[in-house]
């Protein structure tokens, strides 16, 4: 059996990380290109991929979601309003809150961007089965409902 060594250890998960991030940052620039002829901003994909069909969220909520001050928020929605992807709609119980909720053409529109999100990029293709199967295997353990 293979003795441990910490530091060799160290580099190995230093390097996959670093190849794992910019492999996924060049899928990132692939899929904002892919989605530019959709007429969607890098904001508008972050906000549409965010926000759940059905769900009303409520503006200061979406600011937590977002990582991002109340006006961005105000920005964003006015963009995708304007759009037709969001309405804008009183809270049931508070009538001074504003919610958000994905419209149908929203709604569309986001499963469209899933659908092309989640086609496998070309390079796996070369990939052998079996390491295609070894790669499921250790992607299916970094997911956090995993550990």
């Amino acid at each position: 059996m293979e003795e441990r060594d910490p530091e060799q250890d160290e580099r190995l998960k230093s390097e996959i990380w670093k190849s794992l991030y910019e492999f996924f940052l060049d899928e990132h620039e692939r899929h904002l290109e892919s989605v530019a002829d959709l007429g969607v901003s890098p904001g508008d994909l972050k906000a549409l991929m965010r926000l759940v069909p059905g769900r009303r969220e409520p503006m200061r909520a979406l600011a937590d979601t977002w990582r991002c001050d109340a006006s961005t928020v105000t920005w964003i929605v006015d963009r995708l309003e304007k759009q037709g992807l969001v309405e804008r709609q009183a809270h049931e119980t508070d009538r001074r809150v504003k919610v958000v909720v994905l419209s149908r053409r929203g709604r569309q529109l986001r499963t469209q961007l899933f659908d092309r999100f989640y086609q496998p990029p070309a390079v796996l293709s070369e990939l052998s089965h079996p390491d295609l199967k070894t790669l499921h295997r250790l992607s299916t353990q970094l997911r956090p409902e995993a550990t």
